[in-house]
Order: structure tokens, then C-alpha cells, then sequence
């Protein structure tokens, strides 16, 4: 028996989501880390050296009998995948976000579904509706309003650390669109392994210094500095990138970068709870924009619905 559209779309949306709550702690265990115990270079080496070794080790144990082999050409562009989605979105990204503050972050982050949009009608000609339209203009809207309201808290502003996420998320977007084929045609974990090698081979030159000269390894941390290390580079680094590309099987790069919409306000709330940033009521009137726009960018039209319909 063949398992139907929605039940696979459940869980491509249960993947994502679990990566916007390991990244919402992420992004702030990260700006805690940076720069006293590590410089930004040094931890994005880490993170994919970590990547890199881990999903090697793991491709070693899977079976190969009636797997597809990656060409000579696949494995150049699952490799260029890793170059954009994982060692330049990672560079730029976190050198940004050691300029601006988390929540800043998460905001400019929200940038990324318009992104994907853009590129997917340019590059692949994708359709486009008028209800993810408005689903994406109230989303923005709500991110926009937690931006410009008056925050407290460790909170700093960065016009170079902005446009470093924002250029980030350009890769991101452009990773989404190019590695989705890959996803279909090879296993997860043979995708994951060829990226990760490009990811630390690019990102090698310019962390192996803070890397070897970081305070973390060199003097003596706190407990929870090596505890929020490892949760970088093992939830946030090895499980969260595996989701999200494993999500890519079941749903649309569009619906999963949708997702980014959350991290305003998922980040916030983990802000608040280490203290990195006090509460505010501004926030569920920007959540309340944010889950009704989720629910209009989700909205099947009356096409969509009678093509369903027919498929079954």
C-alpha cells in the first residue's frame, strides 16, 4: 500500500519544525560563545569538520545494493550545494550575526522564503498564488513589527552584520532550490557526506587559526560553554542540517524556507528565558500575524485541491 501526499507532508513539516526549535537555541548559544570562547571563523570550521567526519563515518555503514551512484557531475553539484548552503551560508551568517544581535538575526532570516520565491519563478518558473502572497506579506509584516519595536536587553545593532545574514540567506535560498533533485535521486546521507567535505574544505583557511588559538581550548571553560559547544555541533550542526535536507523530500523548498517566519518568535521566547533579551507585548501581536500568514502560505486553492482529488 502506497503511502498518501499528506501523510509524507506531515512529515516534512514535523522535520522543518524541529530544526527552527534546535536553531532557535542555536543562534543564542552561538552569540554566547562568540567572540570570547571562539572566533566566528574558528566555530564554522568546527561546525563542518563535525558535519564532514560525522556523515562520512555514517555513509560507511549503509548499504549500498541498489543504491544510485553519483556521477562525477552530481557529486560537483551536490559539492557546490555544500559551498552555498552550508560553508558560505555559515560564514556569512555567523560572522553576521557576531556583529548584529539574535533577534536581529532572526528577523533579517524571514527575508528568505521572498528569496526562494524570487528564484524558483526566475530559475524554474515556478506558480505562484495570490494566498502565499498575502501569507508572506503578513508574515514579513510581523517580523518587521518585532524589528522596529523598542527591545531590552543584550541587543546590538549592525548595518555590516545585516547585510552579512541577509547576503546569507541568498545562499541559503539559491542551496534549497539547487540541492532539491539531489534529495530525490540519493540517499540523505550520501548528499549530506559530499556537501560537508566542500563545506570544511572551503571554511579551512579561515578558521584553522581561531580554531587552534581558541579560548575554549586553551584556557579553562564553564561547564555550559562546552555544553552549548556541543549542542552546536551536534544538534544544530549534524541534526538539523540532516532534517532539513531530509524535509526536502516531502515538501517544496518554498514551504520549508517558509518556515523562517518562526524564528522571530521562537528565538525570542529563548532569548528571554537566558536572558539575553527581555520580554515584550509586542511580540504575540507579530506571532498572531506570523501564524495567520503560515496558514494563508499553506492554503491549497481550488486547483490544487481538485488535482489532489483526481491523484487519489
Amino acid at each position: 500500500m502506497e503511502t498518501t501526499g499528506k501523510p509524507k507532508e506531515i512529515i516534512g513539516h514535523l522535520m522543518v519544525l524541529s530544526t527552527i526549535i534546535i536553531y532557535s537555541f542555536n543562534t543564542n548559544f552561538m552569540k554566547i560563545l562568540m567572540p570570547s570562547w571562539i572566533g566566528p571563523h574558528g566555530l564554522v570550521l568546527l561546525r563542518c569538520t563535525m558535519m564532514a567526519a560525522g556523515f562520512w563515518l555514517i555513509s560507511l555503514f549503509l548499504p549500498t545494493k541498489g543504491q544510485a551512484k553519483p556521477t562525477k557531475k552530481d557529486i560537483l553539484m551536490m559539492m557546490l550545494g555544500g559551498v552555498l548552503g552550508i560553508g558560505g551560508n555559515l560564514l556569512l551568517y555567523i560572522n553576521g550575526l557576531n556583529m548584529t544581535g539574535p533577534v536581529d538575526a532572526f528577523v533579517i532570516r524571514t527575508t528568505q522564503p521572498i528569496i526562494v520565491i524570487g528564484l524558483a519563478v526566475l530559475l524554474l518558473h515556478a506558480s505562484f498564488n495570490w494566498y502565499k502572497a498575502i501569507g508572506i506579506i503578513l508574515g514579513l509584516a510581523g517580523t518587521v513589527y518585532v524589528s522596529i519595536t523598542p527591545h531590552a536587553g543584550a541587543v546590538k545593532d549592525s548595518v555590516t552584520g545585516d547585510v552579512l545574514i541577509f547576503v546569507s540567506s541568498v545562499f541559503n535560498a539559491l542551496y534549497l532550490i539547487l540541492i532539491k533533485p539531489y534529495t530525490q535521486k540519493f540517499n540523505s546521507v550520501i548528499v549530506m557526506r559530499w556537501m560537508s567535505l566542500a563545506a570544511m574544505i572551503i571554511t579551512f583557511p579561515f578558521g584553522i587559526h581561531q580554531v587552534l588559538n581558541a579560548p575554549i581550548f586553551t584556557s579553562v571553560a564553564p561547564t555550559h560553554i562546552w555544553l552549548e559547544l556541543g549542542f552546536t555541533l551536534v544538534f544544530s550542526t549534524m541534526l538539523a542540517y540532516f532534517l532539513s535536507l531530509k524535509a526536502l523530500v516531502y515538501i517544496t523548498p518554498f514551504v520549508e524556507s517558509a518556515y523562517i517566519y518562526l524564528l522571530p518568535i521562537t528565538g525570542a521566547i529563548v532569548s528571554i528565558a537566558i536572558g539575553l533579551q527581555k520580554f515584550s507585548w509586542h511580540d504575540p501581536i507579530a506571532l498572531v500575524l506570523i501564524v495567520i500568514g503560515f496558514i494563508l502560505i499553506n492554503k491549497k486553492t481550488k486547483k490544487q485541491v481538485k488535482e489532489l482529488r483526481v491523484q487519489s
